[in-house]
């Protein structure tokens, strides 16, 4: 047991370990939010660039690990979500975050589209412009739908204003132009 540990300690010395090997390059996820009930209200698809993905409903918190997104710095790109909403839903919204900065979370200025807060629009089609100073690095994309019988909250990616809903996130991808 002697020997091993000196052993160790001499490859993580002299074989390049660096501060962004193990726990330093471990990146922070954004915050988790989840919806008590997702049956009928969730997004039916989510288009961006090289991504698409046709769900229905798969639950509340999805992340999408297997979905990347990968965008150019300073290029637009068209958006296309479709949801669904229960019939009797009176209010709606639908955002769309986006951690330009790769700082973990999507509370900086210009990080959050309004998709739509009107519970008859329900396919939407819009142009994502990314920032040509978005950081170069390996971040996170947040969709949320939100819906009930009460007006929805205001625009937080971290908080469930309401039991009904769905919050896909995927890995988002920034690169050079």
């Amino acid at each position: 047991m002697r020997l091993i540990l000196p052993s160790l300690i001499f490859l993580f010395i002299f074989n390049g370990c660096t501060r962004d090997d193990f726990t330093w390059n471990i990146k922070k996820r954004p915050c988790h939010i989840s919806f008590g009930t997702y049956t009928n209200d969730y997004f039916m698809k989510v288009t961006l660039a090289n991504m698409n993905n046709e769900t229905q409903g798969s639950g509340p918190a999805n992340f999408y690990e297997n979905k990347p997104i990968i965008l150019k710095r300073g290029n637009n790109y068209s958006l296309n979500v479709k949801f669904s909403l229960f019939s009797e839903a009176e209010y709606a919204t639908a955002f769309a975050y986006f951690d330009w900065n790769g700082d973990g979370d999507f509370l900086d200025s210009e990080e959050s589209v309004l998709l739509s807060n009107d519970i008859n629009l329900k396919d939407v089609n819009i142009t994502i412009a990314v920032p040509s100073s978005a950081n170069l690095s390996k971040t996170y994309a947040r969709f949320i739908l939100q819906s009930g019988y009460y007006p929805i909250g205001g625009n937080d990616p971290c908080f469930s204003y309401v039991s009904r809903g769905e919050v896909e996130d995927y890995p988002l991808e920034i690169i050079q132009e």
